[in-house]
């Protein structure tokens, strides 16, 4: 027998009872929404290096705030600054509600809830 048609042929271990690959819109895998944001651009340059650590844009600002949601103090951001871009992210609704709690309880607006994102992502210790 040739080494391919054995590989082919024989069941690897643990693999034979294989997962289904997931799909967006499955009951345990909520889709994606897209969501369109004012921040200024220093934040935006920031958002995509960290996309780099974390896969994706949404992603990034997924984590940051759900750190920012369990901090018991809220973290000082900068005023924004005037020149502000309009951008769109793929969000889960998670992170679209807990955006918008943050912008109206701890912080003031949806930029400074995005700013405060990017500085928690890069604190060492929270």
């Amino acid at each position: 027998m040739k080494p391919k048609e054995r590989r082919k042929n024989t069941p690897i271990e643990g693999l034979s009872g294989r997962l289904k690959p997931r799909r967006r819109g499955e009951p345990d895998t909520p889709p994606t929404e897209p969501k369109k944001y004012a921040l200024p651009f220093s934040v935006l340059l920031e958002i995509r290096k960290a996309a780099v650590l974390y896969g994706s844009q949404g992603r990034a600002l997924q984590v940051g705030s759900e750190l920012l949601i369990r901090m018991k103090q809220p973290l000082l951001v900068a005023q924004a600054k005037p020149p502000t871009v309009r951008m769109t992210y793929k969000l889960v609704p998670r992170t679209i509600e807990l955006i918008e709690k943050l912008s109206g309880t701890m912080y003031e607006d949806e930029q400074q809830v995005l700013a405060a994102c990017m500085e928690a992502l890069k604190k060492k210790k929270i």
